[in-house]
């Protein structure tokens, strides 16, 4: 491991009882989209400017055997869905919470905790991480920090609270770090080939198969990736901010050391659909609502007001005359969006298909729609051409040999297997595939009806269940497949199947819970001895989820 190196003190500051730092800095991160990576490389970059060198690690890479002989320990971890550790962080979240774990009374931590103030468990991992090592007896050496999705000025905030604590500055000056620009994959510039719709005229939703096509050569893509596209928001929605503020279309404003109207800067550059807590917590503090600190300090409200509530609401339920300056610097920038692949390049060269639900909700006695939906539902046409990165999700793929899986989805949830079954028929495989999939009704709603009957039909689909919860009198849905056909389940389980799970949060949850129903009874097992063969099927990676 590296150590940390003492050449020649500065004569602006002093070391900190210099004998202590010939142990090591480690510094762990996990995540999915390389946020973590990114903050986590900046602590060593920032740190090596002042002649100190940590390592960093993967925490996926990192050897738990060493954890007992840590004297620094720093970690960058973000959240899934319900809470639940990143693939990267799995093994070493098992280790912590597990037995063989001992007391940790010579290490000092902190945790930087990345998350999405939209959901419930907002930046659960990092906090379970922070208390576990307190309970260790370990020392936070500074504080949990929770970020949101616009991350960077909190990081850099951590790493320089972390290096001025290293360090006694003998002028006093306190270091503010700036982080460099994250290391982003390549954009591709993509065309829309063809649009068609996958529901029909009278179905609830609308939902459309998108064909992209690309001659770029690094354009490569694995079953399970995702694209992220960065949308336009809603123009009715900029027009309704830039009324209800009294904003002029000509009117001129700063942003990251470019002049726009801020007209353009809210259609194209800031998050206007979503909210975030951070968000809410600057405009608070900007114009000192005391309604909005009383929202702010009930969390459960907040909550429930972020799921719902999108800027123009911010500002008119928490009104306050605020310059057009101010409001952009208190906005995040646009945030991308992520949708599975729905191809295989296979089958398809040149070409990357998605499934994009139309998102329309009311909330507050407004109509609302989603901006990136929106964008690619109502803005794209054939010939239209987007921006797209690819997003690899190694924690969703196919297994590396002939295993056989089971695939369970609902609605847009059916995307990623339809890649899975188009990947597995080009290679000609011979596993076994089984597919359990709902939406609401058989004759508007059934996604992707001609390639899957004729997946079924060809033998590469060897079991399809379906669930269409409004055609009958009571509904069932894919999660209620469980029950119906547990025995059989658990068989090719025994098998040893890999289990696919993508759709919503909810939907996860719920066929997750029907799940280890299930295993408790056909296997005979306690609650308990079921609960750990689900999560051994995790940590064996047989058991997959990707949701949203």
């Amino acid at each position: 491991m590296s150590q940390f190196i003492y050449k020649k003190e500065p004569q602006s500051f002093s070391f900190l009882n210099i004998k202590s730092f010939a142990s090591p800095v480690t510094v762990l991160y996990g995540g999915k989209t390389g946020n973590s990576k990114f903050i986590a490389e900046q602590v060593r970059e920032q740190f090596q400017k002042y002649e100190l060198d940590p390592s960093v690690i993967s925490m996926s890479e990192y050897d738990v055997n060493n954890l007992a002989d840590e004297a620094y320990l720093f970690i960058v971890v973000s959240t899934r869905g319900e809470g639940d550790p990143p693939g990267q962080a799995k093994a070493f979240y098992k280790h912590l919470f597990g037995k063989q774990v001992g007391q940790l009374p010579k290490l000092n931590y902190s945790v930087r905790a990345l998350g999405d103030s939209s959901y419930q468990h907002f930046c659960q991992t990092g906090k379970d991480i922070d208390a576990q090592l307190e309970k260790l007896g370990a020392k936070r050496y500074t504080s949990l920090v929770r970020c949101d999705l616009a991350y960077k000025a909190k990081a850099e905030s951590w790493v320089s609270s972390l290096l001025n604590k290293f360090q006694s500055r003998l002028n006093g000056d306190v270091l503010k770090i700036k982080f460099g620009t994250p290391a982003l994959g390549p954009t591709f510039t993509l065309r829309v080939k063809d649009k068609y719709p996958l529901t029909s005229e009278k179905s609830t939703c609308e939902i459309n198969h998108l064909i992209l096509q690309t001659d770029h050569p690094d354009f490569t893509y694995q079953p399970g990736d995702s694209l992220s596209i960065k949308p336009k928001n809603p123009y009715s929605l900029v027009v309704k901010i830039m009324v209800l503020q009294d904003y002029s279309h000509d009117t001129i404003v700063r942003y990251k050391d470019n002049k726009m109207s801020i007209e353009e800067l809210l259609v194209t550059k800031l998050e206007l659909t979503n909210l975030s807590e951070d968000v809410v917590k600057t405009y608070q503090e900007h114009t000192g609502s005391e309604d909005l600190k009383s929202l702010f300090e009930n969390e459960t409200e907040l909550f429930k007001y972020l799921q719902l509530a999108d800027v123009y609401d911010m500002l008119h339920d928490f009104p306050s005359t605020i310059e057009a300056q101010d409001l952009c610097q208190i906005l995040n920038k646009m945030n991308r969006r992520e949708y599975s692949i729905a191809s295989s390049s296979m089958e398809t060269q040149d070409e990357v298909h998605l499934c994009v639900k139309q998102f329309n909700y009311s909330a507050f006695g407004r109509d609302r729609i989603g901006a990136c939906s929106s964008y690619i539902n109502k803005g794209l046409r054939v010939d239209s051409s987007l921006k797209a990165q690819l997003i690899p999700n190694n924690d969703f793929r196919l297994p590396a040999t002939e295993e056989p899986i089971i695939m369970i989805g609902a609605g847009t949830g059916i995307a990623p297997f339809i890649s899975f079954m188009k990947e597995r028929n080009s290679v000609k495989s011979k596993a076994n595939n089984w597919l359990i999939f709902g939406e609401k009704y058989r004759e508007h709603d059934f996604l992707y009806q001609e390639e899957l009957e004729s997946f079924v039909k060809s033998g590469i689909l060897n079991k399809m269940d379906l669930a269409f919860s409004r055609d009958g009198a009571k509904k069932v849905y894919v999660q209620d497949i469980l029950a119906f056909q547990g025995r059989e389940i658990y068989q090719w389980l025994e098998n040893g199947a890999h289990l696919y799970i993508c759709g919503s949060i909810a939907m996860g949850r719920s066929v997750l819970n029907n799940l280890l129903s299930l295993v408790q009874e056909e296997g005979k097992f306690s609650k308990d001895d079921a609960y750990n063969y689900i999560e051994d099927m995790k940590q064996t990676s047989r058991l997959h989820e990707d949701l949203y």
